[in-house]
């Protein structure tokens, strides 16, 4: 039977679909950027396959905001961590305390490095990692993965409450990962080694190696990784060098199980590691009215003996589909673990208090915080093909946590790091905190006409918390407590959709997201203090156009957005006790676009851009952080901008290729302080990436340089001692200039 109208578009999608999302470890899938006919002349831009709406389908077909970071980018600019690449994405920033501990901010939601809980979700293919609570540190540690083996990043900007539920207020950020190849073995093999101004050295390796156990049935994909992060700060105090050097290692296998062409069935195994002997204590000492270093751009001054952070990811996911025909099923089933162990500094803050108390000349306080977090998940999800009129979807999905968090007030000589026995200050044992949750979600999309498509959906979402606590210590006295507390969030989503023309795509997008509530921290009953604190929630409202141009090779994206975002979770402070309340209302509203153009055979150039202006809509309430109504939201630059080239060229039987980036962070406004006084404002910088290699037979060379103008860009600061004026600051910094060279080979 012919199809016709909405059928026939759809069926379109689908055949190009089905012609790009078979990735592999080819050469051809590292190395081609560009598509070009038998004269060499460039055609239209390849076609990108996302699952952004957990559907695989083409990228220009999603009526929403999602840009991708393809493998072939991240390999070619020697991407190892969100750093190096978070420019790239427009609307995309970072509150980054140092290695292992950032923050993602889209969209300009956050309330500050200070946040405990996401704003912006993280999944690894179908399966969400990190903490849903606030008893996990759940907006710092966000899993920065090595992209060694992704098959691409997809970025999904604006609320994604319906389809993929709480933390993804501001958007979600998902890492896809290569999947197994049944028809041919393959392996790749890669060294790399860089070096960093006023620094250290780096080494890097890593090796993929693919085997169908089975022809077209069974295939197994293994990959290894090993790299060392130069270091860049020195401590003062102590004399030590290169003190935030971190060390990665880690590796992912897959199983892929094909025993028809409508079943399938994945099981993978992540792990990866992240070490540091100093990157606990961020980065230099700043002067808050200058934003100028202390002691110089490569300088701290901080006591002996600390600084470790150790964290490790753990994730094993299992997913089966079944296409019945008249409907799909998957099943999505994960258990993650995340163990930190981190060892800060606080001897600025509390030394002037303590030693005098205790009559020492030279006493060191350090926090040592580890944290234990297990999560389970599971989500069926059942859809209808997409060839039809009436396109639906729906969906259960449960996940509980279980965190155990300790909290010790280390006591030691500053200059030695001997410990020093004194009584016990602060004790504070987590646990357990439980977190469950279930729900249920829908969607429906009717296909009208072959233009015209209207997408509606719901989520339901039943939220429950158990929270101990118990503490002992001269600074917080004895307690011990178990506090309750529950709710129900509703989020929805309205998107209609209409194609001018085959290539031409403009969409509207009304988006709500959430994140849960809780039983409050530290508090007491008896404090005066509110025992649990509401969800936060948000709606967006959005404005997009996707399109290609010059018989598709341009293609440009372009969306407006307005975020009403209440009930802000923000840090209160009752008797000098710290706990989790909230706020009024935010506003944040800007434009985001982004161009690709491919002008000639083996060139590629893109560009991106975002304005966002987000502050607060009310003064925050009395007791929490100090904010006024028209306050910008911290860290948020109103202005981020980003162009790159890719150019591919021939040199005899070799090919080589040359690129580069130029990316613009605007300034900034940091945290709010606990009292009035005049907030932190931090500097505009730019950054200059680039790249170089060659592709001999099966071997590829690469030279490539990060941060090449050396700019002092800085990602967060936040005071040390109680005194918001005056006392110096802790302030990290991106990166220095980076240079490396890298060889790899396929088989």
């Amino acid at each position: 039977m012919a199809l016709t109208g909405p059928a026939l578009l759809r069926a379109q999608d689908h055949n190009a679909e089905q012609a790009g999302a078979a990735p592999v470890a080819s050469k051809a899938h590292r190395r081609v950027t560009g598509t070009q006919d038998a004269d060499g002349k460039a055609t239209r831009l390849p076609t990108i396959i996302v699952t952004a709406d957990k559907r695989s389908e083409p990228l220009q077909s999603v009526p929403m905001a999602v840009s991708v970071l393809t493998q072939t980018q991240l390999d070619r600019q020697g991407a190892t961590s969100f750093g190096d690449y978070i420019g790239q994405v427009p609307g995309l920033n970072a509150i980054s305390s140092g290695q292992g501990w950032t923050q993602l901010v889209l969209r300009g939601i956050t309330s500050g490095s200070h946040q405990p809980n996401a704003t912006v979700g993280t999944y690894i293919d179908d399966s969400p990692y990190g903490s849903s609570t606030v008893y996990a540190a759940g907006s710092m540690l966000t899993p920065d993965i090595d992209p060694s083996d992704l098959d691409h990043i997809e970025v999904l900007r604006g609320p994604q409450g319906t389809l993929y539920g709480s933390n993804t207020l501001g958007g979600l950020i998902k890492f896809v990962t290569t999947p197994p190849d049944t028809t041919a073995a393959s392996a790749h093999v890669g060294v790399e080694a860089s070096s960093v101004a006023g620094g250290g050295s780096g080494f890097g390796s890593h090796a993929t190696v693919n085997i169908p156990l089975m022809k077209d049935t069974l295939g197994l994909r293994v990959n290894a990784y090993a790299r060392t992060d130069p270091g860049y700060i020195d401590n003062i105090s102590t004399g030590q060098t290169e003190v935030n050097e971190a060390k990665v290692r880690g590796g992912r296998a897959q199983l892929l199980w094909t025993p028809s062409d409508k079943v399938s069935v994945r099981f993978s195994a992540l792990a990866q590691n992240l070490s540091s002997n100093g990157s606990a204590n961020g980065g230099i000492d700043v002067d808050p009215s200058t934003a100028q270093p202390v002691y110089g751009w490569n300088k701290q001054a901080r006591a002996a003996g600390t600084g470790l952070f150790k964290v490790k990811y753990r994730l094993y996911d299992l997913t089966a589909s079944a296409d019945m025909g008249w409907a799909k099923l998957v099943s999505t089933t994960s258990y993650s673990t995340l163990r930190l162990n981190e060892n800060v500094d606080n001897t600025a803050l509390f030394g002037p208090l303590l030693n005098p108390l205790f009559g020492l000349s030279n006493g060191g306080y350090a926090e040592v915080q580890p944290i234990s977090l297990n999560k389970v998940t599971q989500e069926l999800r059942l859809q209808s093909p997409q060839d039809q009129t009436w396109e639906w979807r729906t969906g259960l999905f449960f996940t509980h946590e279980r965190t155990v968090d300790q909290q010790d007030m280390a006591t030691f000589d500053a200059g030695t790091g001997q410990p020093i026995a004194l009584p016990t200050l602060v004790h504070v044992s987590v646990g357990p905190a439980l977190f469950t949750e279930w729900a249920g979600y829908g969607d429906l999309t009717w296909h009208a006409t072959d233009r015209f498509s209207l997408l509606v959906g719901a989520r339901y979402s039943d939220d429950r918390t158990t929270y101990t606590q118990t503490g002992t210590g001269l600074l917080i006295g004895d307690s011990g407590f178990t506090l309750r507390s529950s709710d129900q969030p509703i989020t929805y989503l309205f998107n209609p959709s209409y194609k001018f023309s085959k290539d031409t795509m403009g969409y509207l997008r009304v988006a709500t997201g959430f994140r849960p509530g809780g039983a409050n921290v530290g508090v007491s009953p008896g404090l005066g203090a509110p025992l649990t604190f509401d969800p936060d929630k948000l709606v967006n409202y959005e404005l997009g156009l996707k399109t290609m141009m010059l018989d598709g090779r341009m293609s440009l994206d372009m969306d407006a957005f307005y975020i009403d975002w209440s009930k802000v979770q923000l840090t209160s402070t009752v008797g000098g006790i710290s706990f989790l309340g909230n706020g009024g209302k935010a506003v944040s509203k800007g434009f985001e676009a982004s161009l690709r153009y491919h002008p000639t055979s083996g060139l590629t150039l893109w560009a991106n851009s975002s304005y966002t202006d987000a502050k607060l809509a009310q003064d925050n309430p009395a007791g929490s952080v100090y904010g006024l109504k028209g306050n910008p939201l911290p860290y948020v630059p109103k202005w981020n901008a980003n162009l790159g080239a890719d150019y591919n060229f021939p040199i005899g039987s070799w090919s080589g290729f040359v690129g580069g980036n130029f990316s613009h962070v605007g300034r900034r406004a940091a945290e709010f302080n606990q009292v009035p006084a005049p907030r932190v404002h931090l500097p505009s910088y730019n950054n200059i990436d680039l790249y170089a290699g060659v592709n001999f037979g099966d071997w590829m060379f690469k030279l490539y340089a990060k941060n090449l103008a050396n700019r002092h860009g800085i990602t967060s600061v936040w005071p040390e001692t109680l005194n918001p004026v005056g006392s110096p600051y802790n302030a990290s910094v991106q990166t220095p200039r980076t240079v490396g060279v890298s060889a790899s080979v396929d088989f």
